[in-house]
């Protein structure tokens, strides 16, 4: 009797790398987003759903960005400028730039994570496996 081979994750580096480069954690071929930051259900490819349950990746978002607002406070009291509305504002079109266009990379990486601790909680219709 032939058995189907079991679906092992692969390594956290590989995981991650998928994720930074916007794909699928567990195939690696499939879009994670339909748009600049809207989550696909699941992925086009191995069907894995993206994200379970509403909020899954909510708790890695705030620490991140709280992390990068920390960082620039941070920043904002070592730049001593010559004109203080110049830094102010500068620090402000940064923390934009710089929160929002990781965004999509930061979720990313989120769903990544999530697929590592929560694993297969399904298999795909679509077939990857």
């Amino acid at each position: 009797m032939e058995t189907m081979p079991s679906r092992s994750r692969p390594p956290l580096a590989q995981v991650l790398a998928r994720g930074l480069r916007l794909r699928c954690p567990r195939c690696g071929e499939g879009p994670l987003f339909a748009g600049w930051n809207r989550l696909h259900e699941r992925c086009s490819v191995c069907g894995l759903e993206l994200e379970r349950r509403v909020g899954d990746t909510w708790f890695f978002m705030y620490m991140t960005t709280a992390g990068l607002t920390g960082s620039l406070v941070v920043l904002m009291f070592l730049i001593r400028p010559r004109v203080v509305w110049v830094g102010q504002l500068v620090v402000s079109l940064a923390a934009v730039a710089v929160i929002g266009l990781s965004l999509p990379y930061r979720k990313a990486v989120a769903v990544a994570l999530d697929y590592l601790i929560e694993g297969d909680s399904i298999e795909g219709d679509g077939g990857a496996g």
